[in-house]
């Protein structure tokens, strides 16, 4: 009981450090504030981590574990590649563009100069791990026969980067506020047809159309 406690309690302080950091910044969101906001003191805040990159880092940690285990999921089906990126492609497009994401991102263009733990730790957690993923996927396709890759990692970076478009810029400068379901789908139905239309393998001309 106690040890579940204890983990609900490190959980709590996590998603308070989140709010925190999204909305005052890194170096605006002391120890002592976050003690605060949390409703402790420093020392209850030190008896779970060693400091503020540390929280950091867990902070971090956790978003991934609770998104990557739904958005880097590629099922083991004979399911067209096209229809499998579109899907992946949405998801992604909706997770990167959420409020949210969008304030971690602007928090890290402005803290990453003086902080550039900070830049690291959201390179490898997120953008490492999801690549993998991502061209462990790509990787399979080859071996199937579907894709010919030159490069798997630099095709996921690409494809990744595709989904996006002008989209992600434009809401990161808040020239828009927000994307249409529908936009997104067209932006990413266009980026499934140019990186495919890169990588898949030509058919064999015995091969049935």
């Amino acid at each position: 009981m106690a040890e579940r406690n204890g983990r609900d309690r490190r959980t709590e302080i996590l998603k308070t450090v989140g709010e925190l950091f999204l909305s005052e910044g890194y170096a605006g969101a002391s120890m002592s504030r976050i003690a605060s906001a949390v409703g402790g003191s420093k020392a209850t805040l030190y008896a779970y981590f060693s400091g503020k990159e540390e929280l950091f880092r867990s902070y971090m940690e956790m978003r991934v574990r609770q998104e990557a285990a739904e958005l880097f999921v590629f099922p083991e089906t004979e399911e067209s590649p096209a229809a499998t990126l579109t899907r992946f492609g949405v998801r992604f497009l909706e997770a990167a563009t959420r409020d949210d994401s969008r304030a971690l991102l602007r928090l890290l263009y402005a803290e990453s100069p003086r902080f550039p733990e900070l830049g690291k730790i959201f390179y490898e957690l997120c953008l490492l791990n999801g690549r993998k993923r991502l061209t462990e996927y790509l990787r399979r396709l080859e071996n199937e026969g579907a894709l010919r890759l030159p490069d798997p990692e630099l095709a996921a970076e690409q494809f990744l980067a595709l989904c996006q478009a002008k989209i992600s810029m434009e809401l990161m400068l808040c020239v828009r506020r927000q994307i249409s379901p529908e936009e997104g789908e067209t932006v990413v139905r266009a980026a499934v047809s140019t990186f495919l239309a890169a990588y898949a393998r030509p058919r064999n001309q015995g091969d049935s159309c």
